[in-house]
């Protein structure tokens, strides 16, 4: 998810580069050019083409839509005026104010487009140096041309364009009353002109717009760079933000199992100390020990003992998880020890069987007889007796 997203924000980045590289921008350009002219006058045949000379102009313009512009240009310096049958060349300077439009961005503007066709049209002023008779001559004119430009770069433009100076009749004469190509049409120039035509190429350079575009791009990249940084920041912050919550739910966790596992064995002890207490409360509750005593010689349980027995019984009843032992003895002073061995059982199970006569099952009576190997009492009396021990 994280990859997609600044997936996207580098096709949204990226696209906002294209659209500046792709707008327009108005701004500064030069050009330099340089080529030959061609003077005509009503004193000499158009056909006389020893009169082309060498021509070279500077220009500065600004472009302030795709189709509309305005320059300024500074173009010469060598024409010729008539002489006789020949011609003498003179020195001259011409500025010029042009409005250019571009001919195919008025339909659609392609900034990548190779060829860019153009018209211009504009004003002249001239001033023609003294050389030789020719007197120093200061002149107004229109001018209009056409013009291919070839991109070969962002920067820089390779110019082709032809222009036609319209100039003042007396730019290259001394007579303004003759006829336009004698010879051939004999026609009086209808308007007082000399046209000045010039085939000029060159390179222009986009200076200004070139500058914006640039930084049109760089900006782009810019927010480009800091778009995906801040990307790369968000998805920092989200692993770290998403890992400090891993280790907060992880740690909680730990502390909720570490507090249950606590809870528990406090309640598991405090369970067992509970049980342990509960069955020792019910242990010391049922806990008895009974004497039955039997007379001298026999293992007959008496009438007054068989009360005993009773308790023993009820006891048993009343907790029945209780258990007895009968553990029969015999008196040391009298008869001999196989034959107490012998009485010491047999008096142990009269009472086990009295037991069991009264309900108590057998699985709850243990029965022992240990003869006259052991005394319960120095009373000689007292040793001749079955001891039940519940519990």
């Amino acid at each position: 998810m994280k990859k997609i997203f600044i997936a996207l924000v580098s096709f949204v980045v990226l696209a906002s580069t294209v659209k500046a590289q792709d707008t327009f921008y108005p701004g500064w350009y030069f050009g330099l050019q340089g080529g030959a002219n061609y003077t005509t006058s009503n004193y000499w045949n158009m056909g006389h083409f020893k009169h082309i000379t060498p021509n070279a102009a500077l220009n500065l313009g600004y472009d302030f839509t795709p189709v509309f512009g305005l320059r300024g240009t500074l173009s010469g310096p060598i024409a010729n005026f008539p002489e006789g049958n020949g011609a003498h060349r003179f020195n001259y300077g011409q500025l010029g104010l042009d409005a250019t439009i571009d001919i195919i961005n008025i339909f659609k503007y392609g900034p990548k487009r190779i060829v860019n066709p153009y018209l211009f049209l504009g004003g002249a002023v001239y001033d023609r140096f003294k050389v030789e008779d020719v007197a120093n001559k200061i002149g107004v004119g229109v001018r209009g041309g056409l013009g291919v430009n070839f991109r070969l770069s962002d920067l820089v433009t390779l110019g082709l364009e032809l222009q036609d100076n319209m100039l003042g009749n007396q730019f290259n004469t001394k007579d303004d009353n003759r006829i336009f190509a004698g010879g051939v049409l004999n026609w009086k120039k209808p308007f007082q002109w000399d046209d000045n035509f010039a085939a000029l190429a060159g390179l222009k350079f986009n200076i200004g717009a070139n500058a914006k575009r640039k930084a049109a791009i760089a900006s782009a990249a810019a927010a480009e760079a800091a778009a995906l940084e801040a990307a790369r920041a968000a998805e920092k912050a989200a692993a770290e933000r998403a890992a400090a919550e891993k280790l907060a739910a992880e740690k909680a966790a730990a502390e909720k199992a570490a507090a249950e596992k606590l809870a528990a064995e406090k309640a598991a002890a405090e369970a067992a100390a509970a049980k342990a207490a509960a069955e020792k409360a019910a242990a010391e509750a049922r806990a008895s020990v009974e004497n039955v005593y039997f007379d001298l010689n026999k293992s007959v349980i008496k009438k007054a003992e068989s009360v005993k027995v009773d308790n023993v019984v009820a006891l048993m009843n009343k907790y029945p998880e209780a258990v007895v032992t009968v553990t029969g003895y015999a008196d040391k002073q009298t008869g001999t020890a196989k034959r107490n061995m012998t009485l010491s059982q047999q008096r142990a199970e009269r009472v086990a069987k009295a037991l069991t006569d009264a309900g108590i099952s057998a699985d709850r009576i243990t029965v022992k007889y240990v003869g006259d190997t052991e005394q319960v009492s120095s009373v000689r009396e007292e040793n001749r007796v079955a001891v039940c021990v519940t519990r």
